[in-house]
Parts: structure tokens; C-alpha cells; sequence
């Protein structure tokens, strides 16, 4: 009898112990917790500075719903970004230094030194953080590549079923691809620059479009230039990308900016600052569409439908696995519960 009570004791005691130690191991909630990932916490200081650069890039101000918005949204992607990093780990997929120095070095390769230091110094960010996101981007995709992209395929008839369903997307008009900057006269709250630069007098537009327009001839990047100083709010995150522009679009902007769009050979920059009832508009054409119907031969069309069947399958398989692998993580997201408790 008091054997048994014994061994009845001691495994009671093992128990106690592993569940002891499972309670020493969890995560202690501190008010900088915005969320529990399986054992990894994400600070609510993280998201923080994600919604600023956000906030800083976007120049809106929101109610403090949209900002609770923002912040459950900036979090969401967050504890996913973790789950899958955790995934992607296991199956030691990780990026290595080579492929994060690669990806580093193109994500500079438009900057000058001096340019870059300004570009830190604006984000408020360091060469350290922005390798420690890349890193993160390259783990992902390698993790997505091997569960996902390499497993698809598109079948010829998945091309001629689409092409006989959208062939009137195949017979486009004359169109011209092109990226401009945007200087304007007058001070515009809108404006979404990098640089928060905004002419605000006809001198000023003029001398600034004269500027950007001496750099630009110098071999300065377009689209960096854009991104940088256009006061267009809708094409300036692009790079200055106006998708293509029909010639009928190009009446309405003026004859001037019509013969200009029209003299261009790809790749060719404006050679002067085009005024305009609004400003001055620098030019580049990226590429030009000759217009008329396509048949299913053409080159162009059968990579085109196959990057979108690809595209299509490759979305809806990414938004599948990440669901099931959300399933088997254990989460807990302490800003949702903060936020529900405030009302």
C-alpha cells in the first residue's frame, strides 16, 4: 500500500513540475506587448514605428479609429510575417548573408551614398534595420517558392479558355506607357513627396521643373526623382508611372503634351519642362502600344495570360497556406483585447 502511494505521489510530482514549468514559460504580458505568437512576442513599439513611417509617407491624419485601423492591420501582418518566418525555420530555408547582401545592394542601386544617407535620415531608419526587413522578405518568399510558386503550373488549355473569354482585352488602342514628374504653382496640401517638396509660386514651379529637369539629363533615376520631388499624389508612390495613356487622354491634356508623348522613342526623357494649365509636367516614355487585335500566337499575349492564370493561382494558394498555418499557431493578439476594452 504504501508502494503504490509512493509511485503515486512521484508521478503526481512529475506533473506538477511539467506543468510548472510550462507556466514559467510563457510569455509575461507587459504593457509594450501588442501580441503572442507560439513563444514569440510583438511589441506594440514595432508596430508603432511602422504606423509612423506609414503616417510620414501617406501625410493623412486620422481619427483614432482609422489609426486603430491601421495599427490592427500593421499587427496582422506582423504576426504573420512570424508564423511563416517560424515555418520557414523549421524547414531551414532562412536567408542566408549572400542573398540578403544581394537584395541590399539592388534595393541601393539607385541611390548615390550621399542620396541614401538622406533617404536613413528621412525614414528614420539604418542600413541595419532596412537588411533585417530584407532578411525577412527573402526567408518568406524562399518558404513561399517551395510550398507554393514551384508547385504551379498553367496547361495550354487553361490559355486558349482564357484568351476566348477575354479576347477583347487583346485589342487594345494605340497607347503610350509613360512616368512623369509634376510640378505645380500653388501650394497643395496633397502633396505626398519624400521629401515633402512642394513649388508653391510660378517662379518657384518654374526653377524647380528646371532643376529636376538638369538632373534628369545629368542621368539622375526618373522614377527616383519622382518618388522624390513630383506633386502628382497619385503617381509619385509608382515612380511617376501613368500606366498607358490613350490618344485620346492625350487631347485632353493639350496639344503641346500630345506632340511631345508623340516625338518620344522608348526610353527617351522630354528635353524640356512642358507647361501646361497646371504646371510643368516632365516626360519620359517607358514603353509604346502600336494598338489592333491579338491572336493567341502572339508571343506577348500567351505570356501575358500565363503570368495571370500563374498570378491568380499563386494568390489564392499563398491566402489558403497562410490560413492553415494560422490554424496550427497558437496567438493571442493583446491590442485587439486593449481596443475592445477602451470601448
Amino acid at each position: 500500500m504504501d508502494i503504490k502511494l509512493s509511485q503515486y505521489n512521484t508521478v503526481t510530482l512529475i506533473i506538477i513540475l511539467v506543468i510548472g514549468v510550462g507556466c514559467q514559460s510563457a510569455i509575461e504580458i507587459s504593457p509594450d506587448t501588442a501580441a503572442i505568437v507560439n513563444d514569440t512576442e510583438i511589441k506594440l513599439s514595432e508596430v508603432q514605428i511602422l504606423f509612423d513611417t506609414q503616417l510620414r509617407q501617406s501625410g493623412q491624419k486620422l481619427s483614432s479609429e482609422e489609426a486603430s485601423t491601421l495599427k490592427l492591420s500593421i499587427l496582422g501582418q506582423l504576426m504573420n510575417d512570424e508564423i511563416l518566418m517560424e515555418r520557414a525555420t523549421e524547414q531551414d530555408l532562412t536567408a542566408t548573408d549572400a542573398e540578403v547582401s544581394t537584395r541590399f545592394t539592388t534595393f541601393k542601386k539607385d541611390y548615390t551614398e550621399e542620396k541614401f544617407q538622406e533617404f536613413l535620415k528621412e525614414q528614420e531608419t539604418t542600413e541595419e534595420q532596412i537588411k533585417r526587413r530584407l532578411y525577412r522578405t527573402v526567408t518568406i518568399e524562399k518558404l513561399y517558392n517551395k510550398e507554393i510558386t514551384s508547385k504551379i503550373s498553367v496547361s495550354e488549355s487553361e490559355i486558349e479558355e482564357h484568351f476566348s473569354k477575354n479576347k477583347a482585352n487583346y485589342n487594345p488602342p494605340e497607347g503610350w506607357r509613360l512616368r512623369h514628374i509634376l510640378v505645380t504653382d500653388k501650394k497643395d496640401p496633397g502633396v505626398n513627396n519624400i521629401r515633402n517638396d512642394d513649388a508653391t509660386t510660378p517662379d518657384e514651379a518654374r526653377k524647380k521643373a528646371k532643376r529636376l529637369m538638369d538632373r534628369l539629363l545629368s542621368g539622375e533615376d526618373f522614377a527616383r526623382l519622382a518618388q522624390e520631388y513630383s506633386e502628382d499624389p497619385l503617381s509619385t508612390p509608382r515612380g511617376g508611372d501613368l500606366g498607358f495613356v490613350t490618344a485620346q487622354q492625350l487631347d485632353a491634356v493639350g496639344p503641346t503634351f500630345k506632340r511631345a508623348v508623340k516625338g518620344l522613342k522608348v526610353e527617351q526623357i522630354y528635353p524640356k519642362p512642358i507647361p501646361t494649365n497646371y504646371g510643368y509636367l516632365l516626360l519620359k516614355l517607358i514603353a509604346k502600344e502600336k494598338g489592333g487585335q491579338y491572336e493567341l500566337t502572339s508571343p506577348k499575349v500567351q505570356a501575358d495570360i500565363r503570368q495571370t492564370i500563374f498570378n491568380r493561382k499563386e494568390n489564392i494558394l499563398k491566402t489558403a497556406y497562410l490560413q492553415v498555418v494560422r490554424n496550427e499557431a497558437k496567438i493571442r493578439n493583446v491590442l485587439a483585447e486593449k481596443i475592445l476594452t477602451l470601448h
